[in-house]
């Protein structure tokens, strides 16, 4: 059955315009839907071909799925993750890199000061979590970027403090306890998060044995799960996706930032450069902050692959320009590890490269439940995975966001 409701989405990129589209042509869902989001964190679009796992590639060839489900820029952990859950480009949901300064608290994120990661402060949107406990459906977060602070007035219902040690079939179980609470008690929307093949990723590189181990390690609890979704009396919407991909990165040349200066230690002083093998967000420090740029850009020019773009230059498709953390300028290249000479070695594997220019970035979306068909669609920008599973829910979205439900809207069950 179709309703004929009238369901608004804001339009893409610059929260200025609403588009708006009859229901008729948009499959409605269950009374009491449940989603469950797994996220496992590196994992590249192509892994199931390339490391065959049993229960991930049994699942994706009975799920509708995006077969290339593309990471906002910059390709990295935590700003993807909150892309995910916000529907919003990092710019505008405000985390922009894994680590920045936020000039307006004054205040230094990274992924690595848990004071700043659970200030709520720093976190734009409205969570799809806070947007279910806005609206009466509890949540619960078994780890996800920003499920522990407190976001749009909300927490999820439950959730657990980041604990990398935690072994993934305790994750699993409480997954599977949430689901098996009284229905008053119970979340309909859950996440449930993996780093293990991330991991191995950076180490060992995408196509090594370690990676292949991992990946293996991770369906296995992947099994485990869907045994357990599949035994509860109900029927739960399963989306298993990624923040992004990997890729090897081992044959690139380090472009070490605090060398483009060619003994100017003058102009040298006059730089701070936050650098994350991809990109380098570069602050002008001096008096003469122009003056400056224009002189650091003449040095980069001489590096051939080395982009350099004050922020309002950030080429539009990036999505990537309007935030103070982004700072003056950004180093971005496709061709080069960006680091310094005071940095360790580097890792065989990276990502937050443009997934335009290094395809190896992107990831999957697949999902199987009673919400899904059975279609695929080739790519699609993970922007748009918010107003999907807020549709399922019954979620009606609040603020503006920059993904659009007509997207990924044909691989709803009719």
């Amino acid at each position: 059955m179709r309703a004929f409701a009238i369901i608004c989405v804001f339009a893409s990129g610059l929260f200025s315009s609403i588009s708006c589209l009859s229901a008729g042509s948009i499959p409605t869902v269950a009374e009491k839907p449940y989603v469950l989001l797994v996220s496992i964190d590196g994992y590249r679009f192509d892994y199931n071909r390339l490391h065959n796992p049993k229960h991930l590639t049994e699942f994706a060839k009975h799920a509708a799925q995006v077969r290339q489900f593309i990471p906002s820029f910059p390709t990295v952990t935590f700003p993807n993750h909150i892309t995910l859950v916000t529907g919003l480009y990092p710019a505008h949901h405000g985390i922009v890199s894994n680590h920045f300064y936020n000039h307006a608290l004054q205040q230094p994120y990274s992924m690595k000061i848990k004071q700043a990661v659970t200030d709520g402060r720093f976190y734009n949107g409205v969570p799809l979590w806070s947007l279910a406990g806005q609206q009466g459906l509890k949540s619960a977060t078994y780890f996800w970027p920003g499920s522990e602070a407190k976001i749009a007035g909300q927490r999820p219902d439950y959730w657990l403090a980041y604990n990398n040690d935690a072994p993934n079939n305790e994750r699993v179980d409480q997954v599977l306890q949430w689901f098996n609470l009284p229905e008053a008690e119970r979340p309909q929307f859950v996440t449930l998060y993996f780093s293990d093949v991330d991991t191995a990723g950076h180490h060992f590189g995408p196509t090594s044995n370690n990676t292949y181990q991992a990946v293996q390690n991770i369906d296995k609890a992947i099994g485990q799960l869907l045994a357990g979704i599949q035994a509860l009396p109900f029927e739960v919407n399963v989306i298993i996706t990624s923040d992004h991909g990997m890729a090897n990165v081992s044959g690139f040349p380090r472009l070490y930032t605090d060398k483009l200066f060619a003994g100017n230690e003058a102009l040298k002083a006059k730089f701070s450069f936050n650098n994350d093998a991809a990109f380098s967000l570069v602050t002008a420090i001096g008096d003469n902050k122009q003056q400056d740029l224009d002189a650091l850009e003449v040095l980069t020019k001489k590096v051939p692959g080395l982009q350099f773009y004050r922020q309002k230059d950030i080429p539009a498709y990036l999505h990537f320009s309007d935030n103070q953390s982004i700072e003056d300028a950004v180093l971005i290249s496709n061709q080069h590890y960006i680091t310094n000479t005071d940095a360790g070695a580097g890792v065989t594997g990276k990502h937050g490269y443009d997934a335009s220019v290094i395809t190896d970035m992107n990831t999957v979306l697949y999902a199987q439940g009673p919400a899904f068909n059975h279609g695929s669609i080739e790519q699609a920008e993970n922007i748009h995975l918010y107003p999907f599973i807020a549709h399922i829910l019954g979620l009606t979205i609040t603020e503006p966001i920059d993904g659009q439900l007509t997207v990924l809207a044909p691989l709803l069950a009719q």
